[in-house]
């Protein structure tokens, strides 16, 4: 069996206001996630509920660490009410329901919850149980956990409650005081849950109940006593240290004491012994992140062991605790494919880009707002299909990963872009870090693919704004008589026409990815056909790109003297330029002289040139990246993944 589906009303921050204080049959879930029988990776930003979710799990079904879990008055929904944008009332709600669904039980499974299990519409065993809580006026909390085939529900009884427990990691879970001896040693219940400290009967008549392990303790407790047994005088052992503390007690106790202390390593009862236990990788103190992989490695042999009736599930909040990004990647490529460990249901919580790239695109369940997107590969929830789910695996790395932690995205297709349009944003007063906003070097022109993550086949919206930024798909060609004219076609018009075709096919409805393409060709294009001094500041960045590239076997850098240089170059070059040519041709010479053929130079050292440039300069600069044409299409982009400006 497995948990396939958790309904939530009025439980934290899930809730609408239309049934704050009575849910019935009717009232409509104000969230559904969905999970697959195996690895499940609850993705978002900070806040985006995929702690909620792990909470909700534990408060219906409990933990086998026996955590400390009691509903609270902010568990419940607190509905604010907003009028022109301000706060006018908060109403907490007196209702919760938390309900879990169960499939695939086997008979066996089935039979342990023989009063409460029903069927589904395929006539398969299922398993439902809610938790539902009121707060009372005089603020207490009043729960229930039932289950059953209608809604009446039957209580669960405590055998039913103790198969359904489920092994829960909790993020920056301290490893070291889970793993160490003590009266509440995780590592106990861990051993104690196991096949092999199940009581066995032995051979020996007066030791039938006893198991192995406590029948070598009791060897090790007798050797332990003979050595501190008190002995005749002079001796020189332990039994010195036995003799001083008998007669020390005796002179704090009443007359007619005659009891003999003695020194023992453990209780013998089986449960005591294993609380003295501590689990280490050598002898050596280890770091925390090899002991979170030490835990982790316990709790799986538990998990692995549930068998019958127990639920196979465990839950793992921020599973990269305490890991570098190698670790992340071993671990997670274990949880995926080591068949020892992957033997029941895992639901994990993560911020990492690095563990994310690394889960199956299959896996991921995107948390954002107020519902969740499950990133399924079954032609049911996103508009991907089998291709671009393997496309995206093999090119979704940790760099591009960012976007499922983003409050906006924007795609470009290399690397000039991306280290451009960060200044840009800067300069025209949104900078992108302040609004949570990721971009994403697809390297290509393919961003359909990646912007199909954020289009849904299930009728959810996802708010996330992405926008693609893209050169016009055009390349151009000089003629004899000096006329830029794209090198197929009849007009520039033309492919502008196919481009928003090919628009048109990326911004599906019901999203909010959108497409800027740029006026002329591409965006070094674009600033050399300006008319300011953008234009100039960038063909300064050539020749300085060009003189990098012809060093760059001798790892020299630029000098004073290189920069000086080549700002004189520029001025004196375009000049002579301006007196023969116009400025598309200008920019076309330029443009085809250093970015086409064998020689050309690179556009990335170009654009970090270029940002050095326009952040040396002032004034006039910011004035041009605010208003000028050329840079329009990227400037609509950031505005559309930040804040659009004031009119």
């Amino acid at each position: 069996m497995y948990l396939s589906k958790l309904k939530l009303w009025n439980f934290r921050k899930y809730g609408n206001g239309d049934h704050l204080n009575s849910i019935t049959n009717e009232t409509k879930p104000d969230l559904v996630v969905e999970f697959k029988p195996k690895l499940n990776v609850l993705i978002g930003e900070n806040d985006s509920g995929k702690t909620a979710i792990i909470d909700a799990i534990k408060y219906v079904l409990n933990t086998k660490s026996l955590d400390y879990l009691r509903l609270e008055d902010k568990d419940f929904h607190e509905h604010v009410v907003y009028e022109n944008g301000e706060i006018i009332s908060r109403i907490r709600a007196t209702s919760l329901r938390i309900e879990c669904k169960f499939n695939d039980l086997q008979p066996s499974e089935a039979g342990s919850f023989l009063e409460w299990v029903g069927f589904d519409v395929e006539n398969n065993y299922e398993l439902t149980i809610w938790l539902s809580a009121n707060r009372t006026k005089e603020n207490r909390i009043i729960a229930n956990i039932k289950a059953g085939a209608d809604d009446a529900g039957i209580q669960l009884d405590g055998e039913a409650r103790e198969n359904l427990k489920v092994t829960y990691l909790k993020p920056l879970r301290d490893a070291l005081s889970e793993l160490t001896p003590g009266y509440k040693s995780r590592l106990a219940q861990i051993l104690g849950g196991h096949d092999v400290f199940k009581t066995k009967a032995t051979d020996s008549p007066e030791e039938k109940w006893k198991h192995e392990l406590e029948i070598k303790a009791k060897n090790a407790n007798d050797i332990i006593r003979d050595y501190f047994k008190i002995k005749k005088e002079g001796s020189n052992d332990g039994g010195i240290i036995t003799e001083g503390v008998l007669n020390n007690l005796k002179a704090l106790s009443f007359d007619g004491f005659n009891a003999e202390p003695a020194f023992e390593i453990t209780d013998e009862e089986l449960m005591d012994i294993l609380k003295t236990l501590k689990l280490v990788n050598d002898s050596n103190k280890a770091g925390l992140g090899s002991l979170n992989k030490l835990y982790m490695a316990a709790e799986f042999l538990l998990l692995k062991q549930s068998k019958g009736r127990e639920l196979q599930l465990a839950l793992i909040e921020e599973i990269e605790a305490h890991l570098h990004p190698q670790a992340q990647l071993k671990v997670i490529d274990a949880i995926q494919n080591n068949k020892n460990l992957n033997k029941g249901q895992l639901i994990i919580t993560t911020h990492s880009t690095t563990l994310t790239s690394k889960v199956k695109l299959d896996n991921l369940i995107l948390c954002h707002g107020n519902n969740v997107y499950p990133m399924f590969n079954d032609g049911k929830h996103t508009k991907l299909d089998q291709g671009d789910y393997e496309f995206l695996e093999r090119f979704l790395d940790a760099t591009k990963a960012n976007l499922f932690f983003a409050k906006g995205v924007i795609m470009v297709e290399g690397d000039a872009e991306n280290i451009l349009i960060p200044t840009i944003a800067e300069i025209i007063g949104r900078p992108l870090h302040n609004y949570g906003v990721s971009i994403v070097n697809v390297g290509s022109t393919a961003f359909m693919r990646y912007a199909k993550i954020f289009q849904r086949r299930d009728g959810k919206f996802l708010d996330i704004p992405v926008a693609c930024i893209t050169d016009l798909d055009v390349s151009l060609k000089r003629t004899k008589e000096g006329e830029i004219v794209p090198k197929k076609g009849n007009s520039i018009d033309y492919h502008s026409e196919m481009n928003s075709k090919q628009k048109k096919s990326i911004e599906a409805k019901h999203s909010k990815v959108k497409v800027f393409m740029s006026s002329l060709w591409t965006l070094e294009f674009d600033i050399l056909n300006s008319e300011s001094c953008t234009s100039e500041l960038l063909y300064r960045s050539i020749l300085e790109a060009k003189l990098i590239k012809s060093r760059d076997k001798k790892y020299l850098g630029l000098n004073e003297k290189d920069v000086d240089l080549r700002k004189k170059m520029a001025s004196n070059q375009l000049l002579e330029m301006k007196k023969t040519l116009d400025i598309k041709q200008i920019a076309f010479r330029i443009f085809s002289k250093y970015f086409s053929g064998n020689d050309s130079i690179s556009k990335a050292i170009t654009a970090q040139r270029f940002v050095y440039h326009l952040l040396q300069e002032n004034g006039e600069v910011n004035t041009i990246l605010k208003t000028a044409p050329e840079f329009n299409y990227i400037r609509e982009a950031i505005y559309h993944v930040t804040k659009q400006p004031e009119k």
